[in-house]
């Protein structure tokens, strides 16, 4: 990354990226930048994926080249399965709009939190549910809108890892009605196995009285490693322990502003023209299966949106 991305919503600073660097022991910027030419060169040689390259941020390859630990062959075999993924699970990813969200808008908050971690330089989501009343809701559009934030935020952060944080307010037993399995495995799969992403943390504040049914119900969906990132917190002081409160909103006795103004400040950017911009641009980012040889893709892919037999978790 040859510049600091700068936007108003997501702070990252010199320092920030240069602890993410070290933490992926890589600080060598020479060495990054002809990494990332190296990796760009081979996925517009690749048939299947020459086209997606035409619509790739640097700034992801630079990113997934950190989550790899500097090896250009992972970031490679990274880079392939993200493209390819997103276009097996097109319910998730593909065919968005922001105008689809309004409806989602009036039940959930979905913002990231504008400081990164100072321990690990993970990025923090929150989702805060706004009514009890979740008719509207839907397992899938949110997903949809997480990741719609996570792939624009590609463009300006610069992190290989986050963290989750569920505010439970309003919520009744009628929210484990909504939750699929199969889509949240799906969710998880395309997020730690797609990108990379790695998932420091779950963190679920305001829980009701049924939050151990959820909490099972979550677990089942998600494989061992993150479920075992599954935190219950009573208080807002034993979420301190884990997110320091000068990184978190007011709401959670923190000293950034509210999730509200949060999000509607991101509400407001993702509707302006560039942020649309961006946004239809990642539609083209899948691979073209017509272009790959069937026998390589049977090998890696087969069974991935079902069964996930053949993936890890970092």
């Amino acid at each position: 990354m040859e510049e600091i991305p700068n936007h108003h919503l997501i702070v990252i600073t010199k320092e920030t990226v240069k602890k993410v660097r070290e933490q992926s022991g890589i600080s060598d910027v020479q060495r990054i930048r002809q990494s990332v030419d190296i990796v760009e060169e081979w996925l517009k040689k690749q048939d299947h994926l020459a086209e997606a390259t035409n619509y790739l941020n640097r700034n992801l390859i630079e990113r997934v080249y950190l989550i790899a630990q500097g090896s250009i062959e992972a970031t490679k075999r990274r880079m392939e399965r993200l493209l390819t993924s997103r276009g097996m699970m097109p319910e998730l990813v593909l065919n968005r709009s922001v105008e689809e969200f309004e409806t989602l808008w009036e039940v959930v908050n979905y913002v990231p939190l504008p400081q990164l971690h100072p321990t690990d330089m993970s990025r923090v989501m929150v989702t805060q549910f706004l009514t009890g009343k979740l008719e509207p809701f839907s397992i899938l559009s949110y997903f949809r809108y997480c990741f719609l934030i996570g792939e624009y935020r590609i463009s300006f952060d610069y992190t290989p890892s986050e963290r989750y944080v569920i505010d439970l307010t309003n919520i009744h037993l009628g929210l484990l009605s909504k939750l699929n399995p199969i889509v949240v495995k799906k969710a998880e799969v395309l997020c730690t196995e797609g990108i990379g992403t790695k998932i420091k943390g779950i963190h679920i504040l305001n829980a009701p009285p049924f939050v151990d049914k959820l909490v099972f119900l979550l677990k089942q969906a998600l494989r061992e490693k993150v479920a075992n990132r599954v935190h219950v917190h009573s208080t807002y002081e034993d979420l301190h322990k884990h997110i320091p409160k000068e990184m978190l909103p007011k709401d959670y006795g923190g000293d950034e502003p509210s999730i509200a103004k949060l999000s509607e400040q991101w509400k407001e950017h993702l509707k302006t023209d560039e942020a649309k911009r961006l946004i239809q641009g990642t539609e083209k980012l899948v691979s073209d299966e017509s272009k790959r040889q069937s026998s390589k893709f049977n090998e890696e892919y087969m069974g991935m949106p079902g069964s996930f037999r053949k993936l890890t978790v970092d």
